[in-house]
Protein backbone atom coordinates (compact mmCIF):
# COMPACT_ATOMS: atom_id res chain seq x y z
CA UNK A 1 0.00 0.00 0.00
CA UNK A 2 1.13 3.52 -0.77
CA UNK A 3 0.26 6.86 0.78
CA UNK A 4 1.12 10.40 -0.27
CA UNK A 5 1.50 12.11 3.11
CA UNK A 6 1.93 15.59 1.65
CA UNK A 7 -1.30 15.26 -0.33
CA UNK A 8 -3.10 13.96 2.77
CA UNK A 9 -1.87 16.99 4.70
CA UNK A 10 -2.86 19.41 1.93
CA UNK A 11 -6.28 17.97 1.11
CA UNK A 12 -7.72 16.69 4.38
CA UNK A 13 -10.10 18.85 6.37
CA UNK A 14 -7.95 18.22 9.44
CA UNK A 15 -4.78 19.47 7.72
CA UNK A 16 -6.65 22.47 6.31
CA UNK A 17 -8.04 23.23 9.77
CA UNK A 18 -4.57 23.11 11.33
CA UNK A 19 -3.23 25.54 8.73
CA UNK A 20 -6.28 27.82 9.04
CA UNK A 21 -5.84 28.00 12.83
CA UNK A 22 -2.17 28.82 12.34
CA UNK A 23 -3.04 31.60 9.86
CA UNK A 24 -5.61 32.99 12.30
CA UNK A 25 -3.08 33.01 15.13
CA UNK A 26 -0.51 34.61 12.82
CA UNK A 27 -2.99 37.31 11.78
CA UNK A 28 -3.67 38.06 15.46
CA UNK A 29 0.08 38.48 15.99
CA UNK A 30 0.29 40.81 12.98
CA UNK A 31 -2.61 42.88 14.34
CA UNK A 32 -0.90 43.04 17.73
CA UNK A 33 2.30 44.19 16.03
CA UNK A 34 0.39 46.93 14.20
CA UNK A 35 -1.12 48.22 17.47
CA UNK A 36 2.32 48.29 19.11
CA UNK A 37 3.88 50.03 16.10
CA UNK A 38 1.17 52.69 16.05
CA UNK A 39 1.58 53.30 19.80
CA UNK A 40 5.33 53.71 19.34
CA UNK A 41 4.81 56.13 16.45
CA UNK A 42 2.46 58.19 18.62
CA UNK A 43 4.97 58.17 21.46
CA UNK A 44 7.75 59.24 19.11
CA UNK A 45 5.64 62.10 17.77
CA UNK A 46 4.85 63.21 21.31
CA UNK A 47 8.54 63.13 22.21
CA UNK A 48 9.34 65.21 19.11
CA UNK A 49 6.67 67.75 20.07
CA UNK A 50 8.02 67.96 23.63
CA UNK A 51 11.57 68.55 22.39
CA UNK A 52 11.18 72.33 22.31
CA UNK A 53 10.10 72.42 25.97
CA UNK A 54 12.93 70.16 27.20
CA UNK A 55 16.55 70.94 27.83
CA UNK A 56 19.09 69.15 25.67
CA UNK A 57 19.93 66.80 28.58
CA UNK A 58 16.25 66.05 29.31
CA UNK A 59 15.54 65.36 25.67
CA UNK A 60 18.62 63.15 25.32
CA UNK A 61 17.53 61.14 28.39
CA UNK A 62 13.95 60.84 27.11
CA UNK A 63 15.17 59.83 23.63
CA UNK A 64 17.52 57.23 25.11
CA UNK A 65 14.73 55.79 27.26
CA UNK A 66 12.44 55.64 24.23
CA UNK A 67 15.15 53.96 22.16
CA UNK A 68 15.72 51.38 24.91
CA UNK A 69 11.97 50.71 25.09
CA UNK A 70 11.81 50.26 21.30
CA UNK A 71 14.73 47.82 21.38
CA UNK A 72 13.13 45.76 24.17
CA UNK A 73 9.83 45.62 22.30
CA UNK A 74 11.63 44.73 19.05
CA UNK A 75 13.51 41.89 20.73
CA UNK A 76 10.31 40.55 22.32
CA UNK A 77 8.46 40.71 18.97
CA UNK A 78 11.33 38.98 17.17
CA UNK A 79 11.16 36.19 19.76
CA UNK A 80 7.41 35.84 19.14
CA UNK A 81 8.03 35.69 15.39
CA UNK A 82 10.66 32.99 15.98
CA UNK A 83 8.15 31.02 18.07
CA UNK A 84 5.52 31.34 15.32
CA UNK A 85 8.06 30.12 12.77
CA UNK A 86 8.84 27.11 14.97
CA UNK A 87 5.13 26.42 15.38
CA UNK A 88 4.69 26.46 11.60
CA UNK A 89 7.55 24.01 11.17
CA UNK A 90 5.84 21.57 13.55
CA UNK A 91 2.41 21.64 11.85
CA UNK A 92 3.08 18.94 9.29
CA UNK A 93 4.92 16.55 11.67
CA UNK A 94 2.11 17.06 14.20
CA UNK A 95 -0.46 16.22 11.52
CA UNK A 96 1.43 13.03 10.65
CA UNK A 97 1.66 12.07 14.31
CA UNK A 98 -2.07 12.59 14.88
CA UNK A 99 -3.17 10.53 11.88
CA UNK A 100 -1.00 7.52 12.76
CA UNK A 101 -3.93 5.54 14.24
CA UNK A 102 -5.67 5.68 10.86
CA UNK A 103 -2.81 3.76 9.26
CA UNK A 104 -3.40 0.87 11.64
CA UNK A 105 -7.13 0.87 10.84
CA UNK A 106 -6.56 0.84 7.08
CA UNK A 107 -3.84 -1.81 7.36
CA UNK A 108 -6.14 -4.11 9.33
CA UNK A 109 -9.02 -3.45 6.93
CA UNK A 110 -6.92 -4.52 3.93
CA UNK A 111 -4.79 -7.07 5.78
CA UNK A 112 -1.69 -5.11 4.77
CA UNK A 113 1.71 -5.61 6.30
CA UNK A 114 3.34 -2.36 5.15
CA UNK A 115 2.49 1.15 3.97
CA UNK A 116 5.11 3.02 1.97
CA UNK A 117 5.37 6.78 1.44
CA UNK A 118 4.67 7.38 -2.23
CA UNK A 119 7.59 9.78 -2.75
CA UNK A 120 10.11 7.07 -1.85
CA UNK A 121 8.67 4.38 -4.15
CA UNK A 122 10.23 4.02 -7.58
CA UNK A 123 7.31 2.27 -9.28
CA UNK A 124 3.84 1.25 -8.22
CA UNK A 125 0.32 0.54 -9.34
CA UNK A 126 -2.02 3.46 -8.57
CA UNK A 127 -4.61 0.99 -7.30
CA UNK A 128 -2.67 0.48 -4.09
CA UNK A 129 -2.52 4.19 -3.18
CA UNK A 130 -4.57 4.65 0.00
CA UNK A 131 -4.21 8.44 0.25
CA UNK A 132 -7.83 9.17 -0.70
CA UNK A 133 -9.11 6.52 1.71
CA UNK A 134 -6.89 7.88 4.48
CA UNK A 135 -8.09 11.45 3.86
CA UNK A 136 -11.70 10.23 3.88
CA UNK A 137 -11.22 8.48 7.25
CA UNK A 138 -9.33 11.40 8.79
CA UNK A 139 -12.02 13.83 7.57
CA UNK A 140 -14.82 11.67 8.99
CA UNK A 141 -13.11 11.56 12.39
CA UNK A 142 -12.31 15.28 12.23
CA UNK A 143 -15.92 16.20 11.45
CA UNK A 144 -17.16 14.00 14.30
CA UNK A 145 -14.69 15.61 16.71
CA UNK A 146 -15.75 19.08 15.53
CA UNK A 147 -19.42 18.22 16.08
CA UNK A 148 -18.63 16.96 19.58
CA UNK A 149 -16.50 20.03 20.36
CA UNK A 150 -19.13 22.47 19.03
CA UNK A 151 -22.64 20.99 19.30
CA UNK A 152 -24.13 24.42 18.54
CA UNK A 153 -22.66 24.24 15.02
CA UNK A 154 -25.26 21.61 14.10
CA UNK A 155 -28.14 24.06 14.70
Amino acid sequence: MLVDLDRAYETSLFGKSMRAQFRQDNQALAAENAVILNALKDEELQLTEERAALSAEEFAAAAAAFDEKVQEIRNARLEKIRQVDEQFKTLKPLFFQRIEPFFDLVMREFNATVILEKSSVLRSIEGIDITDLLVERVDEAFLVSQAIADPAAEN
